[in-house]
C-alpha cells in the first residue's frame, strides 16, 4: 500500500487513498493477474471457510461429475486444486480415498513416516483419511508444515472446531488433528501437491 501512496503523490500531489476510489478512469488491480503458486488451494478452501451455500456444494460436486447430496469434501478439495492451476497430481474425484489409490507412489507419503518426525509434510499437501478398511474417507489439505502425531488442516463437509462429525459435518473449517494408526477412522496418507 505504502508504494500505491508513493506512486500517488507523484501523480496526485495531495492525494494518499485508493487509486480506484480517487480516480474513476484508473482500473482497479486485477487480482487474477496475480502469480498463483501451488499453494493458492487452500486460500480457496479458506475463502470458502464457514457453511457453503447449496449452489457451491453443487458446484463443487458436478466438477467431479456427481449430483446433489453426495459427500463433498474431495470434491471440493478437486475444485480448489482446478481454481489454482494444479496439475500434480492429476486426480479428480469425489471419492477421497482415489487420490491415495490413482496418484503415483513418487507424490505418497504414509502418515506413519509423518508421525515418526522421518517426513516433515508441508503446507498445502493433501491429508487422507480412511474408515476402516473400506474405499471411504476424508480429504483435506494441511495449512502448516506437520511432523509428529498433531497438525492443522482444512477440509469441506467437516464440522467446526468445537465438535462433531469429521467427514460429514457440511462446513468448510480449518481445525487441529492428530494421527492415530489405530483408529477406525484415521490419517493414512498425504499427498504431495505440485504445481
Amino acid at each position: 500500500m505504502l508504494s500505491i501512496c508513493l506512486a500517488m503523490l507523484l501523480l496526485l500531489p495531495g492525494q494518499c487513498t485508493r487509486p480506484e476510489i480517487t480516480r474513476p478512469d484508473f482500473p482497479p488491480i486485477d487480482t487474477t493477474e496475480i502469480p498463483r503458486t501451488p499453494k493458492d488451494h487452500v486460500y480457496y478452501m479458506r475463502i470458502n471457510e464457514g457453511v457453503p451455500p447449496t449452489d457451491s456444494i453443487n458446484k463443487w460436486l458436478g466438477s467431479v461429475g456427481l449430483p446433489p447430496g453426495n459427500p463433498w469434501c474431495s470434491a471440493m478439495a478437486s475444485y480448489a486444486l482446478d481454481f489454482s492451476g494444479t496439475q500434480s497430481p492429476e486426480v479428480r474425484s469425489g471419492l477421497a480415498r482415489n487420490f491415495v489409490y490413482q496418484t503415483p507412489n513418487s507424490l505418497h507419503v504414509q502418515a506413519a513416516k509423518v508421525l515418526r518426525g522421518e517426513i516433515t509434510a508441508e503446507k498445502g499437501w493433501m491429508v487422507v483419511y480412511q474408515r476402516g478398511n473400506t474405499i471411504f474417507g476424508h480429504n483435506g489439505f494441511i495449512t502448516e508444515d506437520w511432523s509428529g502425531a498433531d497438525g492443522v488442516y482444512i477440509s469441506g463437509n467437516t464440522s467446526p472446531p468445537s465438535g462433531g462429525s469429521e467427514f460429514s459435518g457440511g462446513g468448510v473449517w480449518e481445525k487441529p488433528a492428530t494421527i492415530r494408526p489405530g483408529s477406525a477412522f484415521r490419517i493414512t496418507d498425504f499427498i504431495i501437491i505440485k504445481k
